[in-house]
């Protein structure tokens, strides 16, 4: 797919999905090389697009598919950037963090992208909790539910695991009371959150190591869910923390992924809500 009469894209993508079921997803792809395309910004620690006719921004978000914008930096090294261009990508300024390079863990990243962009913005039906008074209350209601819900699940943002993990973090002697109350309080119904579509998603944190061969991908997944009622707080906004771990062999360049595995873990790592 090429020219400016039908997007100014050079190519499209067929994605596979698992989630709700075994699909394919649709994204437009268009490509940029060369030095005068990007500005590295010091000041927000980020690459910025130049060059890129406003008009073409304005017919990807207008798109009935997203939109891949990458960026070959072909100079010391050759990395390819990406950008996710959807319909609230604003006009004003593209920009992208030194992580956004298009490696094996950004497959993961994209997905959960493409996701939030095809489903729908659902609300969260009011959740009803019990009255609890103190720390020892709460744990005591919480603790039998969250067993009940310990596993994996499968979501929007992947294959998420629930495990103790989640619950050593949120009981952690270090936190205040109120914010073990509120978290533990919330979390029976992260199934609840992780089935919709979070009002904003953020990957945070990212850090990258290099061993034996395989490199590993480190990083936080923030679902931010707007909106959110609870009985005994009335409307909070609720912030879902995922810890996400990749692997994948460090010579993929070279041999395409074909002797080797990504492997991903997603872990619930925290829920903590705030009122509006």
């Amino acid at each position: 797919m090429r020219g400016e009469g039908i997007g100014a894209l050079d190519l499209q993508v067929k994605v596979p999905v698992m989630f709700p079921t075994k699909t394919h997803h649709q994204i437009a792809v268009q490509v940029k090389a060369g030095k005068s395309f990007a500005t590295w910004t010091p000041t927000k620690n980020r690459w910025r697009f130049n060059n890129i006719d406003r008009g073409h921004i304005e017919k990807w978000r207008g798109s009935n598919q997203p939109t891949l914008l990458l960026w070959v930096r072909m100079d010391p090294r050759t990395k390819v950037y990406w950008k996710f261009v959807g319909p609230t990508t604003p006009l004003a300024a593209l920009s992208f963090s030194e992580h956004h390079t298009l490696t094996p863990a950004a497959r993961f990243e994209i997905e959960r992208l493409l996701q939030m962009y095809r489903m729908p913005r659902t609300a969260v039906p009011k959740i009803t909790v019990p009255k609890m008074a103190g720390v020892i209350a709460v744990r005591n209601w919480a603790a039998p539910k969250f067993q009940k819900i310990r596993g994996t699940h499968e979501c929007p943002l992947g294959t998420v695991i629930i495990s103790n993990y989640v619950w050593r973090h949120l009981t952690r002697i270090t936190r205040t009371q109120s914010h073990v109350v509120d978290s533990l309080t919330a979390l029976p119904y992260i199934k609840t959150l992780l089935d919709i579509r979070p009002h904003q998603l953020q990957t945070l944190n990212q850090s990258l190591t290099e061993l034996n061969g395989v490199t590993k991908v480190s990083r936080k997944v923030l679902a931010i869910y707007r909106d959110v009622r609870f009985s005994d707080k009335g409307t909070c906004v609720t912030y879902v923390r995922l810890d996400e771990r990749v692997t994948f062999p460090s010579n993929w360049r070279e041999t395409g992924l074909t002797r080797g595995n990504i492997r991903q873990q997603l872990r619930l790592e925290s829920i903590f809500r705030k009122p509006t």
